[in-house]
């Protein structure tokens, strides 16, 4: 990341890479559920609650920085790792939407007989809600550092005054100087 880029846009964008990470991580650690190998369905619906809040939280955003993108342009490009991120994020949530889809077929229905051609297609489905959760963690890795991209594309801060102009010398008094006794 640039260290020019004015810090507060730095820790915006680093704060939503983080949530996408955050969302890339929960996805791979989703426990088992009542099957083992099976995600737990509870746990994949309030991930995609998170994953659909963050949606809107982009989305928010990046309306309100492409609305001020007239007057500073740092606001351009916040609104475009907004944009980003919002896309990633839609994507990790389709990935843990079909993790649950899948987890909620393997879960119902009537235990298959080993070896069935229904015990063979519940492991498929077990084995794909878990690539599922893979292919989520990718994206949101992906996106974190997309997120992370933008702000080499920040304006440069404004170079700091020197320290010496910030001390300035009081001027000198004008007036009659009063003697302590």
């Amino acid at each position: 990341m640039s260290d020019t880029a004015p810090s507060a846009y730095r820790n915006n964008l680093e704060a939503v890479a983080g949530m996408l990470r955050a969302l890339g991580h929960n996805a791979t650690a989703t426990p088992s559920g009542p099957v083992p190998g099976v995600p737990d369905q509870n746990a994949l619906l309030e991930q995609c609650r998170q994953a659909a809040a963050f949606i809107r939280h982009c989305g928010h955003n990046a309306e309100h920085y492409r609305r001020c993108a007239a007057d500073n342009p740092s606001a351009a490009v916040l609104a475009g790792a907004y944009e980003a991120a919002m896309r990633r994020a839609a994507t990790v949530h389709r990935h843990l939407g079909a993790a649950v889809d899948l987890a909620i077929q393997c879960t119902t229905g009537t235990p298959a007989k080993p070896g069935s051609p229904a015990a063979e297609l519940r492991r498929r489905q077990a084995e794909h809600s878990g690539i599922a959760l893979e292919s989520a963690e990718r994206y949101a890795t992906q996106g974190a550092e997309e997120v992370r991209a933008f702000t080499d594309r920040l304006p440069l801060a404004p170079p700091e005054a020197p320290v010496e102009a910030a001390h300035a010398p009081a001027p000198a008094a004008t007036g009659p100087t009063r003697s302590r006794r």
